[in-house]
Protein backbone atom coordinates (compact mmCIF):
# COMPACT_ATOMS: atom_id res chain seq x y z
CA UNK A 1 0.00 0.00 0.00
CA UNK A 2 1.42 3.56 -0.95
CA UNK A 3 1.54 6.20 1.12
CA UNK A 4 -1.10 8.81 0.28
CA UNK A 5 1.09 11.76 1.66
CA UNK A 6 4.05 10.59 -0.37
CA UNK A 7 5.55 13.87 -2.21
CA UNK A 8 3.06 16.31 0.13
CA UNK A 9 5.27 18.59 1.97
CA UNK A 10 4.44 21.66 4.21
CA UNK A 11 7.95 22.84 2.42
CA UNK A 12 6.14 23.82 -0.31
CA UNK A 13 6.40 27.74 -0.46
CA UNK A 14 2.48 28.23 -1.64
CA UNK A 15 1.47 26.34 1.86
CA UNK A 16 2.94 28.75 4.63
CA UNK A 17 2.12 31.54 2.07
CA UNK A 18 -2.13 30.37 1.94
CA UNK A 19 -1.69 30.05 5.56
CA UNK A 20 -1.16 33.63 5.83
CA UNK A 21 -3.19 34.33 3.09
CA UNK A 22 -5.83 33.01 5.31
CA UNK A 23 -5.19 35.14 8.14
CA UNK A 24 -5.23 37.73 6.13
CA UNK A 25 -8.66 37.30 4.90
CA UNK A 26 -10.25 38.12 8.96
CA UNK A 27 -11.47 34.45 8.66
CA UNK A 28 -13.12 33.63 11.90
CA UNK A 29 -14.03 30.41 13.52
CA UNK A 30 -13.45 27.03 11.84
CA UNK A 31 -12.96 26.54 8.15
CA UNK A 32 -11.83 22.94 6.32
CA UNK A 33 -11.56 22.11 3.03
CA UNK A 34 -9.83 18.71 2.22
CA UNK A 35 -7.46 16.74 0.32
CA UNK A 36 -4.54 13.80 0.84
CA UNK A 37 -1.75 16.73 0.18
CA UNK A 38 -1.91 19.13 3.11
CA UNK A 39 -0.81 21.79 0.47
CA UNK A 40 -3.64 21.57 -1.43
CA UNK A 41 -6.10 21.40 1.36
CA UNK A 42 -4.95 24.91 2.40
CA UNK A 43 -4.82 25.97 -1.17
CA UNK A 44 -8.95 24.67 -1.65
CA UNK A 45 -9.70 26.43 1.47
CA UNK A 46 -8.28 29.90 0.43
CA UNK A 47 -10.42 29.35 -3.04
CA UNK A 48 -13.39 28.66 -0.54
CA UNK A 49 -12.93 31.78 1.37
CA UNK A 50 -11.80 34.08 -1.40
CA UNK A 51 -13.44 33.30 -4.71
CA UNK A 52 -16.76 35.07 -5.33
CA UNK A 53 -16.32 37.79 -2.60
CA UNK A 54 -15.44 41.37 -2.89
CA UNK A 55 -12.30 43.16 -2.16
CA UNK A 56 -12.01 46.22 0.09
CA UNK A 57 -9.33 47.85 -1.61
CA UNK A 58 -10.73 47.95 -4.83
CA UNK A 59 -14.40 46.47 -4.93
CA UNK A 60 -14.08 43.86 -7.16
CA UNK A 61 -15.15 40.53 -7.24
CA UNK A 62 -12.35 38.45 -6.02
CA UNK A 63 -10.49 35.68 -7.86
CA UNK A 64 -7.99 33.31 -5.89
CA UNK A 65 -5.63 31.83 -8.66
CA UNK A 66 -2.91 29.37 -6.97
CA UNK A 67 -0.74 29.12 -9.81
CA UNK A 68 2.61 30.30 -10.90
CA UNK A 69 1.94 33.26 -13.41
CA UNK A 70 1.93 32.79 -16.98
CA UNK A 71 1.78 34.56 -19.95
CA UNK A 72 -1.39 33.32 -21.20
CA UNK A 73 -4.94 34.80 -22.07
CA UNK A 74 -6.47 32.45 -18.93
CA UNK A 75 -4.17 35.42 -16.65
CA UNK A 76 -5.34 38.32 -18.54
CA UNK A 77 -8.86 37.67 -18.72
CA UNK A 78 -9.08 37.19 -14.99
CA UNK A 79 -7.35 40.16 -14.48
CA UNK A 80 -10.21 42.14 -16.19
CA UNK A 81 -12.90 39.86 -14.59
CA UNK A 82 -12.16 41.36 -11.15
CA UNK A 83 -9.46 41.32 -8.78
CA UNK A 84 -7.27 38.11 -8.80
CA UNK A 85 -4.76 36.71 -5.20
CA UNK A 86 -2.25 35.15 -7.31
CA UNK A 87 0.87 33.51 -6.12
CA UNK A 88 3.30 35.74 -6.62
CA UNK A 89 6.40 33.24 -6.56
CA UNK A 90 9.59 36.69 -6.47
CA UNK A 91 8.04 37.38 -2.89
CA UNK A 92 6.63 33.71 -1.95
CA UNK A 93 3.52 35.49 -1.15
CA UNK A 94 -0.19 35.91 -2.49
CA UNK A 95 -1.11 39.70 -3.81
CA UNK A 96 -4.01 41.42 -4.94
CA UNK A 97 -4.30 41.95 -8.33
CA UNK A 98 -5.06 45.67 -7.19
CA UNK A 99 -2.08 46.17 -5.32
CA UNK A 100 -0.23 49.33 -5.75
CA UNK A 101 -2.70 50.07 -8.81
CA UNK A 102 -4.96 53.17 -9.16
CA UNK A 103 -7.81 51.44 -9.32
Amino acid sequence: MSDPFAGATLNEPRFLAAVKLIERTGATGYEVAASLSPVEAVLRLCEQLIDGGQCRHCGQNTIFDPDPPSEDHLTELLDRMGCRYAWDPELATFRRSCEGADR
